[in-house]
């Protein structure tokens, strides 16, 4: 199987296991052919924590694939050198030295009645405003911006914030250190009149801040309805795509996992998701009146089920050597009348036999590893899964302990994880 063809599978309409992409340096903004609503709809009301997680997914995929950093970049910049203003008169106490038009009935009466010394002046002066309704627009959207990119950030860790929503802080910031701009109040809302004058100026860098403040607007609206449609509207087409080929595979075969966990293994469509963020759960979670089955992302086992590892042991026990638990790219968990289950899933996307041949050891590596939490009703097992071009012969023992399955193989993969989970 190609990229386009993994790309196709994952953003089939009737499935939006596309959002399940990390949210993370690793992906671009991209759009493909819109999910069924409904679809999509079940998705988002499944989230874990419902609507922080789709707040927090509509942010990261407006932010990225909007055009925000390309208008921080250049236009921002550009505008604020050039920042409309106006001259407004006011009166003043100058002085020793006389400015403006001096006010000297004024000035004469304050002398007398002591309250104005000699050197001083009552006098008319000017001063430039750039309190316009078209430069409170411009500060309304870049603290708009600064503030979604904390929340984002505080959601995925510094470490995994996105390249683009790195520089679009960034340059919000600096902006804020213009001269001019950093004397200009932020408004407390979006103004109609502030719209209408930046839509309206000859400048066509306030028009599209103005096109960027409307769709950041409908983005955080009070109203639920307007505010649910405006995110349906969005992730419908638009999503986070990995750029790396590997990463790109992974998603696939997590998409096609939970697809099969679906269908051919019969434990129905998840009751809960969770979005690939950092400190994050499970990503699915199947449950019936006999078994949940939970699964995980690129989440270590040691973690996620409290468990110690021999590689884990190796480093506590000496000094001179450092590293971290190993992960999984998925990891099942079956839960059923007092049995577990883990099933050990690794992605690699390669052809090359020996390189296969390698994978199978370091599936190997992970039985190990786990082995002390075999027994006492637990059981471990893996499944190896490449692009193509592997298949289990005929009469091969369903009660192995590693499987190796092809990701363009369905049927393979299913029994596959059947016989992992089950035999």
């Amino acid at each position: 199987m190609t990229r386009e063809a993994w790309r196709d599978f994952i953003c089939a309409p009737d499935r939006a296991g596309r959002h399940l992409s990390a949210i993370g340096r690793g992906v671009a903004g991209a759009t493909a052919e819109a999910i069924d609503l409904a679809v999509l709809q079940s998705f988002l009301e499944k989230l874990y924590d419902t609507a922080d997680d789709v707040r927090l997914l509509g942010s990261a995929v407006d932010l990225i694939g909007g055009g925000y950093r390309a208008y921080a970049e250049g236009p921002l910049h550009r505008v604020l050198d050039a920042l409309s203003n106006e001259m407004l008169a006011q009166e003043q106490v100058v002085g020793p030295g006389l400015r403006g038009n001096a006010r000297w009935d004024r000035t004469i009466l304050q002398r007398m009645a002591g309250t104005l010394s000699p050197v001083h002046y009552v006098s008319r002066t000017s001063r430039r405003s750039f309190e316009m309704p078209e430069n409170q627009l411009l500060s309304w959207l870049v603290d708009d911006l600064r503030r979604t990119v904390s929340i984002v950030e505080q959601r995925v860790g510094s470490a995994a914030l996105h390249t683009d929503l790195q520089i679009l802080r960034d340059e919000c910031e600096r902006a804020r250190q213009h001269h001019w701009f950093s004397d200009i109040s932020v408004p407390l809302r979006l103004t109609p009149e502030m719209i209408a004058a930046a839509t309206r100026h000859r400048r066509p860098e306030y028009r599209a801040a103005a096109a960027l403040a409307r769709r950041r607007l409908e983005m955080e609206t009070n109203d639920h309805h307007a505010w649910w449609y405006t995110i349906m509207s969005l992730l419908a087409v638009n999503w986070l795509e990995p750029v790396n080929d590997d990463d790109l595979f992974e998603l696939y075969v997590l998409v096609l996992a939970l697809d099969l966990l679906s269908d051919e293994l019969g434990f129905g469509e998840p009751v809960e998701y969770g979005l690939v963020t950092s400190r994050r759960g499970h990503v699915a979670l199947f449950e019936d009146d006999h078994q949940k089955v939970r699964v995980y992302f690129d989440q270590t086992p040691a973690t996620v089920l409290g468990i110690a590892t021999e590689y884990g042991q190796v480093f506590a026990q000496h000094r001179g050597i450092s590293g971290g638990e190993r992960r999984p790219d998925i990891l099942v968990v079956a839960e059923r009348e007092g049995e577990t289950r883990l099933v050990l899933i690794e992605m690699k996307k390669t052809v090359d036999g020996r390189y296969i041949s390698d994978s199978v050891y370091k599936v190997f590596a992970y039985l190990y590893d786990f082995s002390d939490t075999a027994g006492a009703g637990r059981t471990v097992k893996a499944v190896l899964v490449v692009p193509g071009g592997v298949s289990a012969v005929p009469g091969a023992s369903a009660g192995r302990t590693v499987f190796v399955a092809s990701g363009d193989d369905r049927a393979g993969m299913a029994q596959a994880m059947k016989d992992a989970l089950t035999a």
